[in-house]
């Protein structure tokens, strides 16, 4: 089994070694990356791999974030020239977590040729001190995410909670056999023929705010980009257009307040238990798991330890 992971990235240079480290220990074996522009050394980073043999570099400047367009030809280049199996389609900020401790012992039980892997939203207070890393700081989320509606005026209406309290859509891990088309986000993908998705134990632990300058940049590039793309409907970015036009009107401020809790909700939410501190990622990226830890508290296995074993060929699913 062969196990390919697209990446498209644009500036993400305080997480995107990480990211590529994470996966490539726990079952990836290639990753095509996608670079759209990034001027803050996350190019250079995405070179190291290529000279290592363990990535494929696309340059992609156009920055109208054709995100489905660019995603697709790269997870076709990952089957049809690279041999993959499977296609882990993934941004800078999400690390796909196996339970098993490596992602391909998850693929050869998989019931389905596209598998949907529910994500777990990091986040902070808005209005702390942004005086540490972003693995330190991001380590709350959401019990049960909130029922998310869309306001109709995607810029002037009212969330019922700060986004990222939101139950936000998921993502597909997808078989290469017989594929078509990657959606714009990842969320979904289309086969030769009908495929219905599947339920996942993969945990995706996603990390989309990680400072308020990261974050300023992240909605002016995402915000300027989906206004270029004329093909896209307004409903596809929504929350890219509804931030950008919050900063530019309303300031950094009002577009953090609208994603992140505030200090005193997220604590109040801590002691009704709404929210959990977790720190998960923190004993997997951080070299230790830390004694306090809501959600996993025991040390992590030998299998998350290190890089587990590939399972022995198997054949696609049907």
């Amino acid at each position: 089994m062969k196990l390919v992971m697209t990446l498209l990235v644009r500036n993400e240079a305080d997480i995107v070694r990480e990211n590529i480290d994470f996966h490539l220990t726990r079952g990836v074996d290639h990753v095509v990356a996608i670079d759209n522009g990034s001027t803050d050394g996350t190019r250079d980073i995405l070179s190291d791999y290529a000279r290592q043999g363990l990535a494929t570099v696309i340059d992609e400047p156009q920055q109208d974030h054709a995100q489905a367009e660019w995603v697709t030809a790269a997870a076709l280049m990952a089957r049809d020239e690279l041999g993959a199996d499977w296609i882990l389609n993934n941004d800078a900020d999400e690390f796909w977590l196996p339970p098993s401790g490596n992602l391909k012992w998850d693929l050869v039980t998989a019931r389905s040729r596209k598998l949907i892997c529910d994500r777990r939203h990091m986040f902070f207070a808005h209005d702390e001190k942004d005086d540490a890393g972003w693995l330190h700081r991001a380590r709350y989320r959401i019990r049960r995410p909130i029922p998310f509606r869309r306001p109709t005026d995607i810029y002037d209406g009212k969330l019922d909670a700060p986004y990222l309290y939101l139950q936000l859509p998921p993502k597909a891990l997808v078989s290469a056999r017989r594929l078509r088309s990657i959606s714009q986000g990842n969320h979904n993908a289309l086969f030769e023929e009908q495929v219905e998705g599947s339920p996942s134990r993969i945990t995706i632990y996603h990390f989309p705010i990680r400072s308020a300058a990261q974050f300023r940049l992240k909605v002016t590039q995402g915000g300027e980009a989906y206004l270029r793309n004329t093909k896209l409907p307004p409903g596809i970015g929504w929350h890219w257009r509804r931030w950008y036009r919050m900063l530019r009107t309303e300031g950094l401020h009002a577009a953090l307040a609208d994603a992140l809790p505030s200090a005193a909700r997220l604590q109040q939410d801590l002691r009704k238990g709404d929210v959990l501190r977790d720190m998960t990622m923190l004993g997997h990226l951080g070299g230790r798991q830390p004694a306090e830890c809501a959600v996993n508290p025991s040390r992590p296995s030998e299998a998350a330890a290190r890089p587990a074993r590939a399972p022995a060929p198997v054949p696609a699913p049907a």
